[in-house]
């Protein structure tokens, strides 16, 4: 079996270039004249390696690389862009979409062909099985741009989840207040009955709570201590109930920093709506982003004589 490689490349006269250079390396080689026929091709081919010029009309080379690395069906397909942009700017963003290799063209495509035999090399030693593919299956232009639209959608959701959550830092001082900002931010984006989050401070746990019934909220505190001390936070201060009661579906997503745990966060959703896996994704989103708040928050508290002691990840 050969490795089964996919051009992207909308000049007639590059695309016969680079595709004989290729073959000749023992290739067999797929083309595209677009982004999205590209894509379509990505789909319904399964290639061992993907190679996409960067500048073309309608999807280009870095909207084709964020797809890929964004779908699951195709994020461990290695991909190269190759390109006449050779800045600085160009290869910092080429490589935030997610390519392997951003390399520019060059008379020969020595730099492509070796980029290539290591790429496939890192990817394992085999070519890919591939089932046969079924043309009514294959995804065409609108829904590549469908699929386009929703990545970027996503894309700016999370974007705007990660700068809100970095300003509740603007009240580094107060951890109360920063529960606050945090509880408002996430009734802004999801329905809960209660959310809880718990902080070390290194001999004890400091934990807040945002529930809709205070009757509520011994059970809350009670739940999420008991969360908390599994993944190796230290208890709460106060009496806990004898009994602990389960909230079905709740969002448990610890708080982590270089290797230390800071804290924790629960998310317990309202009765009959349960979460799906995409809130679980955001509310780690969200962590990851508290944890830059949390480890200013406590190195403040540290600064100012407080007791803090750094927990390290069980």
């Amino acid at each position: 079996m050969q490795y089964r490689l996919l051009l992207i490349e909308d000049s007639p006269t590059q695309l016969l270039t680079i595709k004989k250079v290729l073959e000749a390396e023992g290739y067999d080689i797929i083309t595209a004249r677009n982004g999205a026929e590209g894509l379509a091709r990505a789909y319904n081919e399964s290639p061992d390696l993907i190679i996409s010029d960067v500048v073309m009309s309608g999807v280009n080379g870095y909207q084709v690389c964020r797809l890929v690395k964004n779908d699951p069906d195709l994020s461990d397909t290695p991909v190269i862009l190759l390109t006449r942009l050779d800045g600085s700017v160009d290869r910092f963003w080429g490589l935030k979409s997610g390519a392997e290799r951003y390399i520019p063209k060059e008379p020969g495509f020595t730099s492509l062909t070796k980029a290539i035999r290591e790429l496939l090399a890192d990817h394992g030693s085999m070519p890919r099985l591939r089932a046969v593919a079924s043309p009514d299956k294959a995804p065409t232009t609108e829904d590549i741009n469908g699929r386009l639209n929703q990545l970027l959608e996503r894309l700016l959701f999370e974007a705007t989840i990660t700068d809100e959550v970095r300003k509740i830092a603007d009240d580094i001082a107060d951890l109360e207040v920063i529960a606050e900002k945090l509880f408002m931010l996430l009734e802004s984006f999801t329905n809960y009955q209660a959310a809880a989050l718990m902080v070390s401070h290194g001999n004890y746990s400091e934990i807040h709570i945002d529930a809709g019934k205070s009757s509520q909220e011994s059970a809350v505190h009670a739940f999420v201590s008991k969360i908390g001390m599994q993944l190796g936070l230290p208890s709460s201060k106060g009496e806990l109930p004898q009994t602990t009661k389960t909230f079905e579906n709740a969002l448990t997503q610890p708080i982590d920093s270089s290797g230390l745990r800071l804290g924790l966060l629960v998310v317990i959703p309202t009765a009959n709506q349960p979460y799906k896996p995409g809130d679980q994704k955001v509310i780690r989103l969200v962590c990851e982003q508290l944890s830059t708040v949390l480890r200013l928050y406590l190195s403040y508290v540290q600064r100012d004589g407080g007791i803090y002691a750094k927990t390290p990840l069980s």
